[in-house]
């Protein structure tokens, strides 16, 4: 861990801030250099503070990050605000590098420079070609794809029999088991895996057309996808009915081995392998500068398949315009940062967002007592017996709590605000993940709406992160909710245990 982790964050969002200044440089929106320069300014002097490693110095540098998201937004707004929704098509329009645009209409725009980008970020290996698209947000990329594959499977891969279409899913995230009820009909049949060896029986039998994988399962477990077991049941295929592997990567950003898949099953190739993941969650250095989601086509590397392939992308591309499910100008505008699908951006960030869970989980694990306390359980991929494999990290742990009644969760929630205040730490309630800094969401999986907790580490490193992990320590010290509430009375007496209806 580096001696000066607030001094060395400050020192990469300058980096960051003058990579922003020179897309300003040669574009109509050069004005907005100055308000860059004023920003290095406060940014070069609060380097050189003395109390930069301080509490105090982490919230002034949460503040400039947030105050450089605010500057690159009114820049990148200010310039796609002049174009109407529909735009009179003799009007020049660019983006803040002053590349050039062009779209009819705001639902019909195009992001082929972003998906330039994202094509050269992860291009397909050897023998393999790919396509690159990007959505709305991660969600609408998931359910426009299969809507599609849905609909196009049995005409791009003709079958014999005409039976459902098979999906088969490992996975949690509650979205996609929204979508697969909506989607899931007499001629698509889905099937959520709970245990990965019956999903490998499966394989090994054929039977899928489409297996949907997230690489670490988005619910409390937090279970690892056992990719080995995985390329076994494949290669062991009894038949060998075309079957496309959609993998939702948006917890585990590029850490997930897509190219092994494609060496590995080159003798009994799958029909297409699509990687999908949320833009907004760890490829935008936590700034949150705008939704999207990013979808990348890959297919083994003959004729027939290139074919299909255009197809496929062509169909897709149509069906965000008809849908509503593609980037805005605006959208486009603020994804053009910089460090946007850039290789080396995605990976620091992402590793420092994994590293400080993954410390997280280790240093409280050992605070946990398996039959007392008030801390039950830690799930995180570092705790599971994947832990060596390099996709097995997460943007967040989840915890599991003893209550001793149902207000215990609001409780719970009042304590953790409570103490972030009075310690002066940047951790906030808050939803989704990968960010700068710090936050926890209760009661967030349905079922155990009343004992889980999640903590959703950022980025930064520094005094908030070592606070964080200390608070932790000493709630888990506590030997009951009963503990908990005597030692904050006040809390409690705002907060009391829910009454005994009386049954007389």
């Amino acid at each position: 861990m580096p001696a000066q982790p607030c001094q060395d964050e400050c020192e990469h969002l300058i980096r960051i801030a003058h990579a922003m200044a020179d897309v300003f440089a040669n574009a109509p929106a050069q004005k907005h250099s100055a308000s860059l320069d004023a920003w290095l300014r406060r940014a070069t002097a609060l380097l050189e503070h003395a109390k930069l490693e301080t509490i105090d110095g982490e919230q002034a540098l949460e503040n400039l990050a947030l105050d450089l998201r605010r500057r690159w937004l009114d820049a990148t707004h200010g310039g796609s605000n002049r174009y109407m929704m529909s735009p009179p098509h003799a009007q020049v329009k660019a983006l803040a590098d002053a590349k050039r645009i062009h779209y009819p209409y705001d639902r019909w725009l195009k992001p082929n420079l972003l998906e330039q980008r994202l094509a050269a970020h992860r291009p397909p290996p050897e023998g393999w070609v790919g396509r690159s698209l990007l959505f709305a947000n991660g969600m609408s990329a998931i359910t426009t794809t299969l809507q599609l594959y849905r609909s196009l499977a049995p005409k791009l891969w003709p079958r014999s029999k005409k039976t459902p279409l098979s999906l088969h899913w490992f996975g949690g995230y509650f979205e996609i088991a929204r979508a697969l009820r909506l989607l899931c009909d007499d001629h698509l049949h889905g099937r959520k895996h709970a245990n990965q060896t019956t999903l490998g029986e499966i394989v090994t039998r054929g039977a899928p057309d489409l297996v949907l994988i997230e690489p670490v399962a988005a619910d409390i477990d937090l279970e690892v996808f056992d990719l080995d077991a995985f390329i076994t049941a494949w290669k062991q295929r009894r038949v060998k009915r075309p079957c496309a592997i959609l993998i939702d990567a948006s917890l585990s950003a590029d850490a997930f081995p897509v190219e092994r898949l494609c060496r590995e099953l080159a003798d009994d190739p799958p029909a297409m392998i699509i990687s999908i993941r949320s833009a907004l969650k760890l490829d935008q250095q936590g700034l949150e500068l705008a939704n999207g989601g990013l979808v990348d086509l890959w297919v083994s590397d003959t004729a027939d398949n290139t074919e299909r392939l255009d197809n496929f992308e062509y169909d897709l591309a149509q069906a965000r315009t008809t849908l509503g499910v593609g980037l805005s100008q605006d959208e486009y505008a603020a994804l053009s940062a910089p460090f946007f699908l850039d290789d080396a951006s995605l990976t620091t960030h992402a590793r420092a967002v994994f590293a400080n869970n993954r410390r997280f989980a280790e240093t409280l694990n050992q605070s946990i007592k398996p039959d007392i306390g008030l801390l039950a359980h830690i799930n995180h991929p570092s705790l599971s017996p994947a832990n060596g494999q390099p996709w097995a990290e997460a943007p967040f742990v989840n915890l599991s709590y003893r209550p001793d009644q149902e207000s215990a969760r609001a409780f719970l929630r009042a304590v953790l605000e409570h103490e972030a205040m009075v310690r002066k730490l940047n951790f906030r309630s808050g939803s989704s993940f990968g960010f700068r800094a710090h936050r926890f969401e209760m009661g967030f999986v349905r079922g155990v709406k009343f004992n889980s907790l999640r903590v959703a580490l950022g980025a930064r490193r520094g005094p908030s992160l070592d606070g964080v992990i200390e608070l932790f320590q000493e709630l888990a010290a506590h030997s009951d909710f009963g503990a908990l509430r005597k030692a904050y009375p006040k809390i409690e007496a705002q907060h009391p245990k829910d009454r005994v209806q009386d049954e007389t």
